[in-house]
């Protein structure tokens, strides 16, 4: 590699760079979620707020061809039944081509004879008009800048005017959520490294930016400054290699372990990734949602399919619970947590998430296999002292399938609770009613 050229690159990127657009322009807010941009916070640190101190709880959906597709109307309906707030578009690309024909171009020219220094301005007029359509019905956008094109080192200065383009005509919108430089490549670092570093300079409004790698089993370079958030993708499926707790929790783990928010923006989809099961794809959301991490929903209604609007793949009505449980709790104040609330159970897999004052305590339990129905089945509370009001949920449709109320004398005590009788996967939700002071355990001599 070339480094005389990639810190003269970075120093040339950097330059005050005057044009006839230069003058900032008015932030376009929303009457909903979207009515400023969000930012990572700065006291939760896996959590993104904005400026009226919202935390925004992503469930995000695959709509690459949004911006060129036959309905966007419809497909933007069909978002929000799923109970999403986000979708995951491409501004360039040629998105399955070969179903649909569509390639997004954002200059003159073409793909095999492009102009860079001039753009198709009516294809930025729709992309500005389906933007603020999906900010109105209070859908985000994560935006992938690059998504067939790889530009190298090389290319930077002449892609200067693309990302001058996308930051004076596309950064005013609040419901941007992020900039996501390419999808799923890394051979080009040191292009990202450069494209990161002007965005952050010239954007006006700061909003996120984020890049993304194929399916891995860890976060994309979760150490660089300019990554916002800690991005996977697991495009596999529920074959007995990718089972809950080994890859799709671990996994999960791995990703909320960096000081950022954690967000698997591409999961895997049903048929082309053999993600066939539905009850299996809610568990896999759960246990990423309840190990503190965000979720998509990828499925042939946002790739291939984006015209067929009467299409819903199976799993899709267990998204909208997953969200509306997740807002109904203060979830930007809970961590992952592994011993107030536990089980020995070999049957099942689980995650917990606890405030740090004990005040909220939520674990999510499912069993390996689908249709599995456990009965006489315990878990573990060892939590401070007070009393707990303990309710059990059933995650497919947020049903309360049995409660109970729990005294805890200490943390020296570990309380073993009896589960109702569930199948495929439950809820238990910990809430302080009267919390005292904390006993502390002796220690052992």
């Amino acid at each position: 590699m070339n480094y005389s050229l990639f810190y003269l690159t970075i120093f040339v990127l950097l330059i005050p760079y005057q044009s006839e657009k230069d003058d900032n322009p008015a932030l376009i807010r929303f009457d909903n979620i979207w009515s400023s941009p969000y930012q990572v916070s700065t006291k939760y640190r896996h959590q993104l707020v904005n400026e009226n101190g919202q935390y925004l709880y992503i469930l995000n959906k695959t709509a690459w061809a949004y911006f060129v597709c036959e309905y966007p109307e419809k497909v933007i309906e069909n978002v929000k039944k799923h109970g999403a707030n986000v979708i995951r578009v491409c501004l360039e690309g040629a998105p399955y081509y070969n179903k649909l024909g569509y390639d997004l171009w954002p200059w003159q020219g073409s793909r095999k004879e492009p102009d860079y220094n001039n753009f198709n301005e009516a294809y930025w007029d729709e992309v500005e008009k389906r933007i603020r359509y999906a900010g109105e019905n209070g859908i985000g956008i994560d935006l992938v800048l690059y998504f067939d094109l790889r530009p190298s080192i090389a290319d930077i200065v002449v892609q200067r005017k693309y990302l001058d383009m996308i930051i004076h005509r596309l950064s005013k919108y609040s419901n941007i959520l992020a900039w996501e430089i390419m999808n799923e490549e890394i051979s080009n670092e040191a292009f990202q490294d450069s494209a990161s570093a002007y965005l952050k300079v010239k954007d006006p409004f700061g909003h996120i930016i984020i890049s993304s790698d194929g399916t891995t089993d860890d976060a994309l370079w979760p150490y660089k400054n300019w990554m916002d958030m800690a991005i996977v993708h697991t495009c596999t499926g529920n074959q007995g290699k990718y089972d809950l707790e080994h890859w799709y929790l671990n996994i999960a783990k791995n990703i909320r372990q960096y000081c950022k928010p954690a967000f698997n923006n591409e999961s895997g989809r049903e048929i082309r990734h053999k993600n066939d099961d539905p009850v299996h794809r809610r568990k896999q959301a759960w246990l990423f949602s309840n190990s503190g991490c965000f979720w998509t929903w990828h499925s042939w209604d946002g790739c291939e399919g984006i015209n067929d609007t009467s299409y819903f793949a199976n799993g899709w009505e267990y998204l909208k619970p997953m969200r509306t449980y997740n807002e109904s709790i203060p979830f930007w104040s809970l961590k992952p947590n592994y011993t107030v609330c536990t089980t020995r159970d070999k049957d099942l897999v689980f995650a917990t998430l606890s405030s740090p004052n004990r005040k909220l305590t939520v674990m999510y339990c499912c069993t390996r296999k689908t249709s599995q129905y456990l009965q006489h089945r315990m878990a573990y509370i060892r939590i401070k002292d007070g009393i707990y009001q303990i309710n059990f949920i059933n995650p497919s449709n947020l049903a309360r399938i049995g409660e109970m109320e729990l005294k805890s004398d200490g943390l020296r005590n570990k309380y073993k609770i009896l589960l109702p009788d569930f199948q495929d996967d439950l809820l238990i939700e910990i809430k302080e009613i009267m919390g005292k002071d904390k006993t502390l355990i002796d220690g052992t001599l």
